[in-house]
């Protein structure tokens, strides 16, 4: 692998995962990033692993092969038709950036075939056809702007990173062939939407979505069927209660009537949880208002004009 501009690189430690190990055999390493690959340096040995070879990254190392070490990356990787898997611990921080430059040069500038958008408020669009097009991973050093643009000959499709909901593998029947591709479902300006990616690198594309989602918090315990904390189990039904009719179209300010049976206080009690869960966010502050004795006789003035 020739040398290339480096994009980042760690101190740490480095293990060769080796099943038949008796014990874990952590050794000093230094990792650089290229854009073409990553150089693993440990003692005199040196070696080049091109972004092509590798295979894997982060999946779990058994813990009698890492011993006390709980926090590390891992790759695999083929050279030489041989499969080879090394745990990388170091800072955590720079754990977290070398997985995301890794998977950011494995996406970025990728063909793919896309079909969007090919549902719009959860409705299927007819008369769709697949597209070639190329990958685009914008981002910022901070995370701000992250968007995936896919570039393609009837017009740039842009998904914002921050407006996505899900994604997840879905079956299609594609030309006959029943395929795998990834299902991405984010909200635009006007209503919900979801796209279809078929790639080689769509496993990538999950994984990279599904990190930027548990960063940003929008993968929670919420999501995984934890609502309220183990508070007043009414007070936890009235919040998916409240929480499908804001998905569905229905203003804050309309919830109270909307839900049989709830309070206004209650409504907003559960806002103030929604908000401290990370679920919704403020976007105005509700007035309540009554007249004053001035106000009454301004009133009754104008009504017996």
């Amino acid at each position: 692998m020739a040398q290339e501009k480096v994009v980042t690189w760690l101190e740490g430690k480095i293990l060769f995962v080796d099943t038949y190990a008796a014990r874990p055999n952590w050794v000093p390493c230094k990792v650089v990033l290229t854009y073409g690959g990553i150089w693993l340096m440990h003692g005199s040995e040196k070696t080049g692993v091109p972004l092509a070879a590798i295979v894997g990254l982060g999946r779990e190392v058994p813990k009698k092969l890492t011993g006390n070490v709980s926090e590390y990356l891992s790759i695999a990787y083929v050279l030489a038709g041989k499969e080879t898997t090394v745990a990388i611990t170091g800072q955590s921080a720079q754990l977290k950036k070398l997985k995301k430059y890794i998977m950011f040069l494995q996406l970025n500038k990728k063909p793919v075939y896309i079909l969007h958008p090919a549902k719009v408020g959860g409705a299927i669009q007819d008369n769709l056809q697949w597209e070639q097009g190329l990958l685009n991973v914008v981002w910022t050093p901070a995370g701000a702007a992250d968007k995936l643009v896919v570039q393609r000959k009837s017009g740039n499709v842009e998904i914002p990173m921050g407006e996505i909901e899900m994604v997840q593998t879905e079956n299609q029947k594609i030309s006959g062939k029943a395929q795998t591709i990834a299902n991405i479902k984010f909200t635009g300006a006007e209503n919900t939407y979801n796209t279809f990616i078929l790639s080689g690198i769509q496993n990538s594309l999950i994984e990279y979505i599904n990190d930027y989602l548990k960063e940003s918090g929008v993968i929670s315990r919420h999501n995984e069927g934890a609502v309220g904390g183990g508070g007043d189990a009414a007070l936890e039904g009235l919040e998916d209660e409240i929480l499908v009719a804001l998905y569905s179209g229905v203003s804050a300010l309309e919830v109270p009537t909307f839900m049989e049976g709830a309070e206004v206080d209650q409504v907003e009690a559960v806002y103030d949880n929604l908000i401290s869960q990370g679920l919704v966010e403020l976007v105005r502050l509700r007035k309540d208002v009554k007249l004053t004795a001035k106000g009454r006789n301004i009133v009754n003035k104008k009504m017996q004009m």
